[in-house]
């Protein structure tokens, strides 16, 4: 049996993660947002504050929509919500989903109201223009090569790019949190495009927090519930999880050290990442 290289791989483990962290969202919160939460005016970093932090996250992208703005593509739509939120708003709206477990939760959600190209933002095919292109944290899953000049030729005359996502600082220590291209290198990328900035704020502040929740549900919750499997499994099938912990145990080494010791913090984040938002209008 040949073991299946990480490109030949059909399931990947952070479309799961994502997947994972929409139904806990919708199950706990009964919100159906999969994004990074907008911490303003003090809100605390508390789990029973995520859903109004996530709501204003959407709220501060709608915020920035330029006026006569119609159509707008959404890149890496998630769990369809904003998109969802668009169409209320009057909008004409189709999505980029690569996923096809979220593309489904957010086909759900949306109906026929929206189209769907299910496949990755470079690889899509459409002769269809649009006022705005949307990347809300999934331009750092897009080559920056790519990103802004294929979403300068799917974009109307004078039409607009919207970027909201993270990158990585450079920074000599290893970063405790994965995702995100290098800060540096997008800054130089950024200078060779032909697009004005019409507005760029800094909101890891504001962002941050969301890891800070993250992190005490992983301590509180999931780490208490692996352990007791674990222990459970060694109650009533002791050698069969004997083997798979000596078969698996760097792999289970490495997810525990990731999830379990508390580093990925909102104090790493910010340390280690920038959450940036931009607006960009094309230059014609």
């Amino acid at each position: 049996m040949f073991s299946k290289n990480k490109k030949d791989r059909k399931i990947d483990s952070k479309e799961v993660g994502l997947e994972i962290g929409l139904l806990a969202f919708n199950f706990m919160f009964k919100s159906q947002h999969l994004h990074y939460g907008y911490f303003q005016d003090g809100l605390e970093a508390d789990i029973s504050n995520l859903k109004k932090a996530q709501e204003n996250y959407a709220n501060m992208l709608f915020s920035h929509i330029p006026d006569g703005t119609r159509t707008i593509l959404d890149v890496g739509c998630g769990s369809g919500k904003i998109a969802q939120l668009l169409t209320i708003k009057g909008y004409q709206v189709d999505c980029v989903s690569p996923n096809q477990r979220l593309t489904n939760f957010a086909k759900k959600i949306n109906g026929d109201k929206v189209q769907f190209f299910q496949c990755k933002f470079q690889d899509m095919k459409t002769d269809r223009k649009y006022d705005l292109i949307l990347f809300s944290e999934s331009f750092q899953y897009i080559p920056m090569d790519k990103s802004i000049p294929l979403a300068l030729q799917m974009l109307n005359p004078g039409g607009f790019i919207m970027v909201s996502d993270f990158f990585k600082n450079d920074i000599e220590n290893k970063s405790k949190l994965g995702g995100g291209h290098k800060y540096d290198d997008w800054l130089k990328f950024k200078e060779s495009f032909p697009v004005k900035t019409i507005f760029e704020k800094d909101i890891t502040a504001e962002t941050s927090k969301t890891i800070d929740i993250v992190n005490q549900f992983n301590l509180e919750v999931l780490k208490p519930a692996w352990n007791s499997l674990w222990d459970l499994g060694a109650d009533r099938f002791p050698l069969i999880i004997k083997i798979a912990r000596r078969l698996y145990r760097k792999k289970i080494e490495k997810m525990e050290k990731k999830h379990f010791t508390g580093q990925r913090t909102g104090d790493n984040f910010r340390n280690y990442k920038k959450y940036m938002f931009y607006l960009f209008q094309a230059e014609n």
